[in-house]
C-alpha cells in the first residue's frame, strides 16, 4: 500500500514539474540603467510597459486581459515589470506562467532602492499600481495609473500605432 502511494506521489509531482517547466519565465532583473536598456531594445517600436505587483488586486484581475491584448496586438511590444521584491521571484514567475504571459518580456525590481528605480522610469510616478506606460515609436510616452478596460487599451493602441 505504501509503495503504491509513493508511486502515485511520484507521478503527480512529475506532472506538476513538467507543467511548470513548460511555462518557463525569463525574468530579467530591473536595476539602475535597465529602463534605458529597455528603451534601447525597443528602438523605433511602440511599447506598452505594464507595471504590476503580486500584492495588487487590480493587477492580478487584469492578467487575463493582458494575455488577450498580447494575442490581439502583435504590433505592440508588451513589457511586464513586477515591482515586487526579488525574494518574490518564484511567485512572480508562477503568476506569469499561470496567465500565459511567459512569452512577453518580463522584468522584476532587483535593487534595494525601489524608489530610485521608480524615479528612473518616471520622476512623477510615486508607486501607484497598476501603472501603464504607452510609448510610440519615438518613445514619447503617456503614463496612466489604475486599471484599464479592454476598450481603453484598444483606443490607446489606435493612437499609438498611427
Amino acid at each position: 500500500m505504501i509503495t503504491r502511494i509513493l508511486i502515485i506521489s511520484l507521478f503527480v509531482s512529475a506532472g506538476i514539474t513538467m507543467s511548470v517547466q513548460a511555462e518557463k519565465v525569463d525574468l530579467k532583473l530591473f536595476t539602475p540603467g535597465s529602463y534605458q536598456q529597455l528603451l534601447s531594445n525597443h528602438e523605433n517600436k511602440p511599447v506598452m510597459l505594464a507595471i504590476w505587483s503580486i500584492t495588487c488586486a487590480s493587477c492580478m484581475e487584469k492578467m487575463p486581459l493582458l494575455h488577450a491584448l498580447q494575442k490581439s496586438r502583435p504590433g505592440v511590444n508588451i513589457v511586464m515589470l513586477a515591482v515586487d521584491d526579488l525574494s518574490d521571484q518564484a511567485h512572480v514567475e508562477a503568476v506569469l506562467a499561470e496567465h500565459r504571459l511567459a512569452d512577453v518580456e518580463n522584468w522584476i525590481f532587483a535593487d534595494d532602492n525601489a524608489q530610485r528605480l521608480r524615479y528612473e522610469i518616471d520622476p512623477a510616478w510615486f508607486g501607484e499600481l497598476p501603472r501603464t506606460y504607452f510609448l510610440n515609436g519615438n518613445h514619447d510616452r503617456q503614463g496612466i495609473s489604475g486599471a484599464l478596460s479592454y476598450d481603453d487599451y484598444q483606443s490607446i493602441f489606435k493612437v499609438l500605432l498611427n
